[in-house]
């Protein structure tokens, strides 16, 4: 489905949306949903419905044994010792720990299946010279994001942070809600499920803003994503027959695209759940004005790191392991006690973010990038910090601010090598070119023009990333930019976005033009 074609279709459904009984709006949206999953594919329908089967399922056992546990110890309390409760308690708990891995097991090993074999087949060819072929596998539309919220879920029930969902369809509605199965974000149950079982009244206002940000998704994606991805795939495709400069303007366009393509999508998926009365967690925070790699990894993909951040960073910084090795280190060094599980854990979390991406060199490279410097960060904590009291006037100077931002947007943009490269090797290659073979010399031979984009392409490139500054710049500051266009007579704003889609859909697109899939749709 063409994103025009999301767009209209979920403008169509939010009219019958509230024409439905409200008793019945919950079911119409697991229909609709539905309906999207087995339009973009039918084959991948069934491993859906596997995942959102199998969490369930266990979760609901899970929250089960742990209410028979509790009228079983209340019903027999006077009669039990302390050493009968403690064993009950822990049958009970190994029941629920088979649970809890047998659906683990399934849907990470069906990810990984799904993402990973052919990526396995081709380093088996590679280290043993074999040949054999890749398998026709598909990838399921979502699979990850759906995967992580149904994990996280299940993570959730296990810990008993909240009871299980006892009705499987309006829990299979909360796995396959349409919008999030482009390319997430990963909700957690206790904030989405009530709203998709609740009854929504129709809101101009919401609806409003969420046509706004829908919108701007559309704008982002297709004025600037889809603008940059010939030069970025020219670039990266052929490095070896440029400069390092026009390779380093690859890796720019890189970063505009990649950020463009997810962050515009994401911004359609919330402005679609907005049309529906939804609210979805945002995902984007303006990253490229961070200050540091942290705060960067703080504003991108906020979900994918939130989830990250309870499931994998805490529970193994508080693993029995970690806390042993951080008592043997308090008694040498007590701050390196304090850090060090952090930035192991950062480690970790990158590395495992890096093979989510792929399981090649690249992004295994990547990842471990990433979380080496955010490690060698926690670690030199103190160190900054006492830094930044000795120069405490330079370092709240806006000088330093902005040296801040464009440090933290240098480093990241070298990661974007290993992230976009095909192979690490190309990686390395491509950053040794931009190093000690830059060619300047290159640019003036009107080298861009013969890149994919023409000039019309790069005078409305700039033009939309001289608007997405500005509306990012605005935001930073804390200006609410859809407030302020709403805060407008009603003529006068819908004067202003019939003139920003006007000129996004016939003048900056083209009319009846197409748009590139989003990159993140099938992890």
């Amino acid at each position: 489905m063409s994103l025009q074609a999301l767009i209209a279709f979920s403008i169509a459904l939010s009219v019958l949306y509230y024409l439905c009984p409200k008793r019945f709006q919950w079911g119409f949206l697991l229909l609709a949903s539905l309906a999207y999953y087995i339009r973009s594919d039918i084959r991948a329908l069934p491993f859906l419905l596997i995942t959102a089967g199998s969490t369930w399922a266990c979760a609901f056992l899970i929250s089960k044994l742990s209410g028979l546990q509790k009228v079983w110890l209340k019903e027999h309390k006077a009669e039990l010792t302390a050493e009968e409760k403690k064993a009950y308690k822990a049958k009970t708990k190994g029941k629920q720990r088979i649970l809890f891995w047998i659906a683990l097991f399934l849907n990470f090993g069906m990810l990984g299946i799904f993402k990973y074999t052919n990526n396995a087949i081709a380093l088996f060819n590679g280290l043993s010279r074999g040949d054999l072929s890749p398998l026709n596998l598909i990838l399921p539309l979502g699979i990850s994001f759906y995967t992580f919220q149904s994990i996280g879920y299940l993570i959730d029930i296990y810990n008993g942070k909240y009871a299980a969902e006892t009705h499987p369809l309006k829990y299979l509605l909360f796995v396959s809600f349409f919008p999030q199965l482009i390319q997430g974000p990963i909700s957690r149950f206790d904030a989405l499920s009530s709203q998709l079982k609740a009854s929504h009244t129709f809101d101009i206002d919401k609806y409003e803003r969420g046509l706004l940000l829908i919108a701007w998704g559309f704008f982002k994606k297709s004025v600037i994503a889809d603008r940059a991805l010939p030069l970025v795939e020219e670039v990266f495709g052929h490095y070896s027959s440029y400069g390092g400069a026009v390779i380093a303007i690859g890796v720019l366009f890189y970063s505009l695209q990649q950020y463009c393509d997810f962050s515009g999508g994401i911004d359609l998926v919330i402005g679609i759940g907005e049309l529906f009365g939804i609210s979805l967690p945002p995902n984007f925070r303006r990253p490229y004005f961070a200050i540091s790699l942290t705060d960067f990894w703080h504003r991108w993909h906020i979900s994918l790191g939130n989830w990250m951040r309870d499931y994998v960073f805490y529970p193994f910084a508080l693993s029995r392991p970690i806390s042993a090795l951080s008592k043997k280190l308090k008694r040498a060094h007590s701050q390196l006690a304090r850090t060090l599980p952090a930035a192991i854990g950062n480690i970790l979390v990158f590395v495992l973010v890096g093979i989510w991406h792929g399981l090649t060199t690249n992004y295994v490279l990547w990842g471990l990038y990433n979380g080496l410097i955010l490690a060698v960060t926690a670690l030199a904590d103190p160190l900054y910090k006492a830094w930044g009291e000795q120069h405490e006037r330079l370092v709240h100077s806006r000088g330093f601010h902005l040296f801040r931002i464009l440090r933290t947007f240098l480093v990241v943009n070298i990661g974007w090598y290993f992230d976009r490269a095909v192979h690490a090797s190309d990686a390395f290659r491509m950053m040794g070119l931009t190093l000690f073979h830059p060619d300047f010399a290159q640019l003036g031979s009107g080298i861009l023009l013969q890149l994919g984009p023409n000039e019309r392409d790069f005078m409305i490139f700039g033009i939309g990333t001289a608007l997405l500054f500005l509306i990012s710049l605005l935001s930073e500051r804390g200006t609410d930019v859809r407030s302020l266009v709403l805060s407008r007579p009603l003529p006068l704003r819908w004067l202003l976005v019939g003139v920003f889609l006007y000129l996004t859909v016939v003048w900056f697109v083209g009319y009846g033009q197409g748009t590139s899939g989003f990159l993140y749709a099938v992890f």
